[in-house]
């Protein structure tokens, strides 16, 4: 094998050092492990040849006593990652009671080197190397002495949005593309990197200086940090009062003034401060309690947000800075539609902003408003996005099988993925306006599965400790098996088991989950509702505990988001994608798959047996609703919670909805829900200092104890890029 060589098998390059398996069709990506490449690496020495596995389980696993699973799984992991069919294989083919034969054609290929354009000020920080192409299904596991995962989640705790979802995990299709993106090398750098953790980075106009949000442990807030590009040492720009919250940076169009969003406890503000320095002074009150990234008008004159609520959806507005006064823009968007992170092109011609949020994309309307028009067609999770210097196109973050950068030209074309970061995962990208760099978030996580008692008693006791990522739990009615989502095979796998038998714990073979949702258990708990990763997109799937088989269910409407069992055998819930990034939820008779009944502006919802009801939340709106099990007669339950971000954080436990996210002083509490309750009634704190994983509690039927899945290190820098070689195409 050549020095730092890539191997080319099929249409697939396999980098052997980062263990990831790229497609050379569609630049779609997938991590395997060591041993998987290992089998792999036998085959192509005996490309041609029939493989005993008595042959594969000796070379791969000497001096061990393996089990035939390990070679089975080895192998399907292969398959999963050259997309390739067991019944009519291309890559590696199964011969009865002989072992495997390789058919595809091999090559060893000298690794591409990175290439570095530095701009001007240009960190030389240590470098944070970029593969050539992408890594897999659980998302760049690798981070600085530990693997990890998301989105979300994404990059779970990066939930600015309402609705974004953990999300590492989760995928959704992107085709590639050739163009001038594809082919200039980019070099990331670290040039922010701190035990805390700094997020929001946005540079200065002209690309010399940086402005990102960094807690302030001594004085138990979160204030604002001034750099230039080409140094490492950073120094504060704001000033906040003990516990204030200083966050989401953002230069003007000439880079004389920021605007950023101030929290305490007397509320939410919009501040603006000369980029020289100076003291901050009010600009207008946040609209609401979740403020996402804004953008300033081109004049200077007015800054735009989005996610606010108004008669005719969750509309973007424009706080005016000589009145402080909000309004809403002129133009078309729909009752239900969520639009929010807008951003203007820096010629000053356009407006795009995100349209949905867990099956979202990026659209484009005048600067002066009119009817917006779509710019791509993912229906996925959108973490942040920028325009390039020219206007010509725009850079994204996208929660696919990994959390990936993509670059889109406005002329048309695919999306074309960006090189993957191999330590962590690349958020909220921001361009300089008039310079071709690039910073964005670089996310790193590791979380373990814990479970509490509701009464508030005891601590957290861990569950299936683990090194890597455990997202999205989902116990059983009867409490005694938990299913989740985790990357500690170095993929992401369905596992099930029982927590009083930790050694029944197992993975699901032949499901790639999506970790949107919490896997949905059936009341017998015989059976598991699953989002997972299928052809064209993400699907249904249902697993029969015990056997552990796998069934997709053919959903008639597209992009599935979550699904729940209900009081009868032959009805399910589903939700599905009603267009344009807005989510309804059906119900369908079975086994013809028979729409009956639907309800739209539908976030997530529940079956509640006891209530024989069904419980949902509403993106961009707080509350809880109810309807009939035919989906008729629709109340609200709630008013008060849960809130907009945390519209995953309650459950139903014995006909009475309770409340699981954060409320003033506690950051996981437990209460119910209801207008009936009083404003301060009863409430327990689960767990004070720390909040769950976005989406990650489930509580089992009697209520008696809560999985969570929480933060065990959480590390978020700075990354910086050059983009100059794509200047240099555009010219």
């Amino acid at each position: 094998m050549p020095a730092n060589a890539i191997l080319r098998v099929g249409d697939h390059d396999i980098d052997l050092d980062r263990r990831t398996v790229v497609s050379r069709i569609d630049g779609g990506s997938r991590r395997v492990t060591r041993k998987s490449l290992q089998v792999l690496r036998v085959l192509v020495d005996e490309a041609g040849k029939v493989v005993s596995r008595e042959t594969l389980l000796a070379r791969v696993w000497p001096d061990t006593l393996p089990t035939d699973d390990v070679l089975t799984q080895a192998i399907a992991l292969l398959r999963k990652a050259f997309g390739d069919d067991r019944g009519a294989p291309r890559y590696i083919e199964t011969i009865a009671r002989g072992g495997y034969r390789l058919l595809a054609a091999h090559a060893w290929l000298a690794a591409p080197a990175a290439i570095a354009d530095p701009a001007p000020d240009a960190a030389a920080d240590a470098p944070v190397t970029a593969a050539a192409d992408p890594t897999p299904a659980a998302a760049a596991i690798v981070r600085r002495g530990w693997r990890r995962w998301w989105p979300l989640a994404a990059a779970v705790l990066l939930l600015a949005a309402a609705l974004v979802l953990p999300a590492r995990f989760a995928r959704n299709a992107v085709p590639a593309a050739a163009g001038p993106a594809r082919e200039a090398s980019l070099q990331y750098r670290a040039i922010v990197s701190s035990p805390e953790q700094e997020t929001a980075p946005r540079l200065s106009p002209d690309g010399t200086q940086l402005l990102f949000a960094r807690q302030d442990p001594p004085a138990g807030g979160q204030r604002l940090y001034l750099q230039r590009t080409s140094q490492a040492s950073a120094q504060p720009f704001t000033f906040p009062a003990g516990g204030e919250q200083d966050s989401l940076p953002a230069w003007s169009r000439d880079g004389r003034q920021i605007a950023f969003v101030r929290r305490s406890s007397h509320g939410c503000h919009f501040m603006l401060a000369a980029a020289d320095g100076g003291n901050a002074r009010v600009a207008g009150p946040c609209a609401g309690r979740d403020t996402q990234p804004f953008d300033w008008t081109p004049d200077g004159s007015a800054l735009v947000a989005g996610g606010m609520r108004a008669d005719n959806g969750s509309a973007l507005h424009r706080l005016d800075l000589a009145s402080a006064r909000w309004h809403a823009l002129a133009y078309d968007v729909d009752r239900d539609a969520i639009d929010s992170l807008p951003r203007h092109s820096p010629d000053g011609r356009w407006l795009g902003f995100r349209r949905g949020t867990t099956l979202a994309d990026l659209w484009l309307m005048p600067a002066a408003g009119g009817t917006p028009r779509r710019v791509t067609s993912l229906r996925g999770d959108i973490r942040g996005w920028s325009w390039l210097p020219d206007s010509s196109g725009l850079v994204f973050s996208l929660v696919k099988d990994e959390v990936r950068l993509f670059r889109v030209d406005l002329a048309g074309g695919a999306p074309v993925p960006l090189p993957v970061l191999a330590g962590g995962n690349p958020t909220y990208p921001d361009i300089a306006a008039r310079h071709w760099s690039m910073v964005f978030e670089i996310d790193r996580l590791r979380s373990g599965m814990f479970r509490f008692r509701t009464d508030g008693s005891g601590g957290g006791e861990p569950v299936f400790a683990s090194s890597g990522v455990d997202l999205t739990p989902g116990i059983s009615a009867d409490g005694s098996t938990l299913a989740f989502v985790s990357d500690r095979s170095l993929h992401a796998q369905l596992w099930i088991g029982q927590p009083a038998h930790p050694q029944t714990l197992r993975a699901v073979a032949g499901l790639v989950p999506v970790p949107r949702h919490p896997p949905v258990w059936s009341g017998d708990g015989r059976r598991l509702l699953v989002i997972g990763r299928g052809d064209g997109g993400d699907r249904l799937f249902e697993v029969e505990v015990g056997s552990d088989t796998v069934k997709p269910l053919p959903v008639p409407a597209p992009s599935p988001a979550f699904a729940a069992y209900t009081d009868r055998a032959d009805r399910l819930l589903v939700g599905t994608d009603a267009g344009k990034g807005r989510l309804q939820l059906l119900l369908y008779s079975l086994p013809d798959w028979r729409r009956i009944a639907s309800l739209d502006d539908v976030a997530v919802a529940r079956h509640d047996p006891v209530g024989r009801r069904v419980c949902f939340t509403r993106p961009a709106r707080t509350g809880l609703w109810c309807a009939d099990l035919q989906l008729q007669s629709v109340v609200q339950y709630d008013s008060r919670l849960p809130d907009a971000a945390h519209y995953r954080e309650w459950s139903v436990v014995a006909g009475t909805p309770y409340y699981s996210g954060p409320v003033d002083g506690c950051r996981t509490a437990w209460l119910p829900l209801g207008d009936k309750h009083p404003v301060g009634g009863t409430r327990r704190c689960l767990i004070a200092p720390q909040a769950t994983l976005a989406g990650s509690s489930s509580v089992d039927g009697e209520g008696r104890w809560l999985y969570a899945s929480l933060p065990l290190e959480h590390d978020i820098d700075v990354g910086w890029t050059s983009l100059q070689a794509w200047a240099t195409t555009a010219r």
